[in-house]
């Protein structure tokens, strides 16, 4: 029974254990953090209530690239929204109309001034380790 019990949580932890790499590109600078918020929905891109976000440093982002790496993500679809925080507030700040910092989603780059949806920056992840690119952005 012990091993069997061992061996549902070793086929689970493959089963969803998922590898994505995250490249950003276009940083301007090594001051702040990258905030990536996660989306599984359109309507909770829209409404702003991302699944999860990860805080990353943008300390060791070398001529403005910053590769991260992350496991343990189930299978879906997901989309990643990208802030570079600048002054660590965890806000987008602006200017008198256009944002100050950097933004930017995966595998899309936006050129329009309204909201994209989740369909133009989604990903899939499977099985297989899935790599998203992500180019900052600023005005």
């Amino acid at each position: 029974m012990k091993v069997i019990l061992l061996l549902l949580i070793f086929v689970q932890s493959i089963v969803f254990s998922q590898t994505l790499k995250v490249t950003i590109s276009g940083l301007r600078n090594n001051k702040g953090t990258v905030l990536l918020n996660f989306y599984n929905t359109d309507d909770s891109f829209q409404k702003e209530h991302s699944l999860f976000v990860k805080k990353e440093p943008k300390s060791t982002a070398v001529n403005g690239v910053l590769t991260l790496t992350y496991t343990g993500l189930k299978p879906g679809e997901y989309g990643i929204v990208l802030l570079d925080d600048e002054n660590n507030n965890e806000d987008m700040d602006f200017g008198w109309i256009l944002p100050k910092e950097g933004y930017g989603f995966s595998n899309y780059y936006h050129t329009g001034m309204t909201k994209p949806h989740l369909s133009k920056f989604s990903f899939v992840i499977i099985n297989d380790p899935v790599t998203v690119n992500i180019k900052v952005k600023y005005f």
